[in-house]
């Protein structure tokens, strides 16, 4: 099931927008940074939020179930054409699926070498992560997402074939609105934005996918131009001739 309903409607509550807008910001910063010619984003999950505003690649294209967007298609099976795409953004696409590695080997075959992958997600080791063990079972977003943890994330994009280039958190109190507004709780955020960085609850990572280069290195043989002795060669059966007459 692919359903981003859910997660749409809370990103518009108070604490949503603020989480969303700190990931714009983070966004805008690590787009800028990729080149190419074509970038997918998979289900639009940031309402009035503006993820590519700073993205230099010219075509932007957003895959969903959804009638607003460009194609709609599963993101398990996507209709695209292999090594096509420089850039995947893939906000909370595998928090909201049953199929996270149909979809992680879907956007591999899609992106064209050296491509690179943004995953937005929710940090289970986190505050969100603590609050989401009183509430995973009443069904309300984000509380009923998968909350893969970034451990997970490096092993799945490891064995197909990706690098970690970079990784950030947002979102290091706890989901309120009054606290996070407040001022008083500011300094406390600084310090574990900071001091604690990796318990931040929703994580931007960045990976980019790697191309085994392998040359092949012709066999070399001996020649008159490229012999390490210069001159005739000599022969060993002469010398043991003479050991034998000797003898």
């Amino acid at each position: 099931m692919f359903d981003l309903r859910g997660i749409k409607s809370w990103y518009q509550t108070d604490v949503g927008e603020l989480i969303s807008h700190a990931v714009e910001q983070h966004m805008w910063r690590v787009t800028s940074c990729i080149f190419g010619y074509s970038v997918i984003q998979v289900g639009d999950t940031f309402v009035n939020r503006e993820l590519l505003k700073n993205c230099t690649i010219p075509m932007q294209i957003s895959i969903d179930r959804s009638q607003t967007a460009d194609i709609i298609s599963s993101p398990a099976a996507l209709p695209i054409c292999s090594d096509s795409t420089d850039l995947f953004v893939l906000p909370h696409t595998l928090d909201f699926t049953e199929k996270p590695h149909e979809i992680l080997r879907e956007v591999e075959r899609c992106l064209v070498p050296e491509g690179h992958m943004i995953i937005i997600g929710f940090n289970p080791y986190s505050f969100y992560g603590l609050w989401r063990l009183f509430f995973s079972r009443k069904n309300l977003a984000p509380w009923n997402a998968k909350f893969y943890s970034v451990q997970r994330l490096r092993d799945w994009s490891s064995l197909l074939g990706f690098e970690e280039v970079e990784l950030h958190f947002v979102g290091h109190l706890l989901p309120f609105k009054r606290i996070q507004s407040w001022g008083k709780m500011q300094s406390l955020r600084q310090l574990l934005q900071y001091q604690l960085t990796n318990i931040g609850g929703v994580y931007i990572f960045v990976a980019r996918k790697r191309v085994a280069r392998l040359t092949p290195l012709k066999r070399v043989w001996p020649t008159t131009s490229n012999q390490i002795l210069t001159g005739k060669l000599p022969k060993p059966t002469v010398g043991m001739q003479e050991n034998v007459e000797s003898r």
